[in-house]
């Protein structure tokens, strides 16, 4: 019986490791929204990627509708309070002179502008994203408009809480890895930062790289990821959420047929 039970056990795991094996990687354009010649030009990158749509912009609908289109992951780039008090913040922003129900309403008002959002991440947010009293009813009010949305934490500050904040309300979440641009003048940083998600995703497995509809971003990326796919997967971020939710299952579904066996 035990001898049938662990032969069991062996197809399982050869099951699991003889599945995909390129590394995985997400790639999220932030900041759509402006310009529709820019957002368009992002958005006809080859590959399985995610659209991070800034509410209220001049392009915000027209761009998800092409999106949409060429089946593309769409998601709400939800605007937060920077630290920064002279950097730029969108009129909509959420800031920490709202009271509750100005949080609630005006996230309910960005959360319902595009109808085909898969998810949110935040733009800027590295002064809100740190304070609990904040984010707790921002993640609770995104999973009360649709539980089936996740959010994405752009990790503008290292101390962010936002992950933490989503994965206690119940929506699924994962944190971005690498910013591909922020030098984004410079092909050589540019370079530099895509060779370094790439390596993250080989040691890991997987890894979530932001970039922005920047000329020099789009004309970077338009020739090195139909270089990449034979050694990689690019996979939207709400596809990679399910995979790894997945994988985890059946680790955990082995690990506990292990343990049975061996008592």
């Amino acid at each position: 019986m035990h001898r049938l039970f662990f032969g069991f056990l062996l197809l399982c795991s050869a099951s699991v490791n003889g599945a995909e094996q390129r590394p995985l990687l997400s790639l999220v354009i932030d900041d759509l929204g402006y310009s529709f010649k820019h957002g368009r030009r992002a958005i006809e990158l080859q590959g399985d990627h995610t659209y991070a749509i800034i509410p209220g912009t001049s392009y915000s609908r027209k761009l998800a509708r092409l999106a949409d289109i060429h089946k593309k992951e769409v998601i709400l780039h939800l605007p937060l309070q920077a630290i920064n008090a002279s950097a730029s913040p969108e009129p909509n922003a959420l800031n920490e002179t709202m009271d509750e129900n100005q949080l609630a309403k005006n996230l309910v008002d960005m959360l319902s502008e595009i109808s085909v959002i898969k998810g949110v991440n935040n733009h800027m947010g590295s002064h809100l994203t740190q304070i609990d009293y904040f984010m707790r009813p921002i993640m609770d009010g995104i999973r009360a408009y649709n539980p089936d949305l996740y959010f994405l934490d752009s990790r503008t500050s290292p101390n962010s809480i936002a992950y933490v904040e989503a994965i206690n309300s119940g929506l699924s979440s994962m944190s971005r890895d690498v910013f591909l641009d922020n030098d984004h003048t410079n092909p050589e940083s540019i370079h530099l930062q895509y060779q370094v998600w790439l390596q993250k995703a080989r040691i890991r497995g997987h890894a979530i790289a932001i970039g922005h509809p920047y000329p020099t971003t789009i004309d970077y990326l338009s020739q090195s990821i139909p270089m990449a796919t034979d050694d990689f997967r690019f996979l939207s971020v709400s596809k990679l959420i399910t995979k790894q939710a997945s994988e985890n299952l059946e680790n955990d579904s082995f690990r506990t047929a292990v343990s049975l066996a061996s008592e």
